[in-house]
């Protein structure tokens, strides 16, 4: 009888024991399962096995969750910037945007888009989307959008300022198109843009061709400015003349100056303007009369 009531207790802790080791090994289980970190610039979707998607988020840090009912998604909440560019670089989802000007000219812009996911709205994103929500949302959106807003600048404007007005065009329908998925744009720049080999040859004719223009219009001006100098300094000598020849007017004398300093300055023959009759002698005949005078004198 003792040794059966012995067999009893024993059965019984063993029972204890059989049930406390389950009990530890369901709480390992399953309360591992019940905590879920989530990590900073992130944010976690729930996924309930009854009720679907639950519009409640979780954030950063540690949260509490049914283990096996409840299975979370996590996303990074942090601006991203993605890439269209030929380039090898982090963020490149795909090769540079091809698009049509409005008057059928073809470019390749090399652009980056830089977004974040709005956290309250990210089971919402995760609903309509998924993970793989860049390549169903920014890539295909970024690439259509621009391209119908390129259809509405001429080439010659996308090369210069246009480009800032194409920029913002596409900002904005950008921003309106992400925002109903729950992703915000953040910044939308045109990096570069690629024109048609034709194309750049006939900006750079146009090129030359204005320097040339402007080369020409600088050697016009110049010669114009010439012009006008000469034109200044030919009226400058014409007065000066007239104001000499009044002068020899009212004293003859002024000539007779004149014809000294000529004189002195050149010893060849040079016209002598006498005040009394305008008569012009030659410096010569004035030497062959003086030697005529000392013939005559040597005779005597």
């Amino acid at each position: 009888m003792i040794n059966y009531i012995k067999s009893i207790i024993n059965n019984k802790e063993n029972s204890i024991a059989i049930g406390v080791a389950a009990l530890i090994v369901a709480l390992l289980v399953f309360g591992g399962g019940m905590i879920k970190i989530i990590p900073a610039g992130h944010v976690g979707v729930v996924f309930n096995l009854f009720g679907g998607v639950e519009k409640r988020v979780l954030s950063e840090g540690l949260n509490v969750v049914i283990p096996v009912i409840e299975t979370v998604t996590v996303y990074e909440a942090r601006k991203i910037s993605y890439s269209f560019t030929d380039g090898y670089e982090i963020g490149n989802i795909g090769s540079p945007i091809k698009c049509q000007t409005n008057d059928g000219q073809q470019i390749d812009v090399d652009v980056s888009v830089i977004a974040h996911i709005d956290k309250n709205r990210s089971w919402q994103l995760h609903q309509d989307l998924g993970r793989d929500y860049v390549d169903k949302l920014i890539v295909p959106q970024t690439r259509s959008i621009l391209r119908n807003i390129a259809t509405k600048y001429p080439i010659d404007t996308v090369y210069t300022t246009a480009r800032i007005g194409l920029a913002q065009d596409a900002g904005r329908s950008l921003k309106k198109s992400f925002l109903k998925s729950g992703v915000i744009l953040d910044e939308f720049l045109i990096r570069g843009i690629v024109f048609s080999p034709a194309f750049a040859e006939a900006v750079e004719r146009k090129q030359i061709a204005l320097q040339e223009s402007q080369r020409q219009n600088w050697i016009k001006k110049t010669a114009e400015r010439d012009k006008e100098r000469k034109i200044i300094e030919g009226e400058g000598d014409a007065r000066a003349l007239a104001v000499k020849g009044q002068a020899i007017q009212l004293d003859p004398r002024i000539a007779e100056l004149e014809f000294l300093e000529q004189l002195d300055q050149r010893g060849a023959d040079i016209p002598v303007i006498t005040g009394t009759k305008n008569a012009i002698l030659s410096i010569g005949d004035l030497f062959k009369e003086t030697e005529k005078q000392r013939d005559k004198e040597s005779e005597k």
